[in-house]
Formats: C-alpha cells, sequence, structure tokens
C-alpha cells in the first residue's frame, strides 16, 4: 500500500495545476508530453481502471495473483510506452476542463472501489501491461504510484529553462 494517500497525491496533482495558464499547460518541450497531455493520459488510466475493475467484478470469478512490486512504477528512469488506449489526445487543453475531468474519472472510480468488498479487490485479478497479472487491489493503488510518477513528470517540466513564465 502506498505511503501517502490517494487524496493526497491527488491533492499534489491539483496544486501543481492550480497555477498555471492553459499556455503552460499546451507548452512542449522537445518530445515531452505537454503537462495537459500528462493530465489526459490520467483521465484515462483511471477510466481504464474502472473498466477493468467494473469487466473483471462482473466475472466474479477468484484468481488471485502473487503481489507485485507496484512502486516501481514511480522509477522515471524506467521508461514506459502508454498503450494506445492511454495515449493522450494532442491538446490543447484547458485547465477548468481538465481539472473538472480529473475530479469526475476520480470520483466515479473511487464510488466503484467504495462499492466493492474488500476481500473481491484481493481474490480477483487482471492483466496489466506492465505488470501482468495483479490483484483488482494492485490496480487500485497502482494508481497513486502513476499519478506520483506523472506529478514528478509535471515538476520536472515545470523546472525546464525553456517552461514560460506565469
Amino acid at each position: 500500500m502506498p505511503n501517502v494517500s490517494r487524496m493526497d497525491v491527488r491533492n499534489q496533482l491539483v496544486q501543481e495545476l492550480d497555477a498555471l495558464t492553459d499556455e503552460q499547460l499546451n507548452f512542449r518541450i522537445k518530445s515531452n508530453w505537454t503537462i495537459g497531455e500528462v493530465c489526459d493520459h490520467l483521465i484515462k488510466m483511471d477510466h481504464q481502471v474502472l473498466l477493468t475493475l467494473q469487466y473483471t467484478l462482473t466475472k466474479n470469478k477468484e484468481d488471485e495473483a502473487p503481489i507485485k512490486p507496484i512502486e516501481r512504477a514511480l522509477d522515471r528512469s524506467i521508461k514506459i510506452e502508454a498503450p494506445d488506449i492511454v495515449a493522450p489526445n494532442p491538446g490543447p487543453f484547458f485547465k477548468t476542463t481538465l481539472l473538472e475531468r480529473l475530479q469526475q474519472e476520480k470520483q466515479l472510480l473511487d464510488e466503484e472501489v467504495a462499492s466493492t468488498e474488500q476481500d473481491r479487490l484481493d481474490k480477483q485479478s487482471a492483466k496489466h501491461p506492465v505488470f501482468g497479472r495483479l490483484s483488482l487491489q494492485q490496480w487500485v493503488d497502482l494508481r497513486t504510484y502513476h499519478e506520483q510518477r506523472h506529478i514528478n513528470q509535471i515538476r520536472e517540466l515545470k523546472s525546464d529553462p525553456s517552461f514560460p513564465n506565469a
């Protein structure tokens, strides 16, 4: 389980976005994603995790998976290509829309998790494109690590000398 809560990490993300302009959200440094694209990716990830949970829970089949080292998601030296289904759209993005979409997807996923018995999250699993088969609980926990990874990416982008000041 992550050392920080899902809410703490989401608050960090919102703080990183809070003072940004739409121009800054859409500013591209070299071949990196823009901050807006990072957020679009996070929105799509929450949606895909929700769909994965819903689909797996409807099968109602116990298929336990061994605990995997999902905290490796924090290691930005390991480059991971986003699957097409969660690759960001090219934008442009608008801060108010991104913040609304981030909140909406998080809420939907959080509601699904809250309404699911812990035993089912622990004993049912689904294949993850990077880590292989994960329990649904590890899918949920991975959200926090994944979002922290991208908060670190946003901070790197904001600290680049070519990043425009507000």
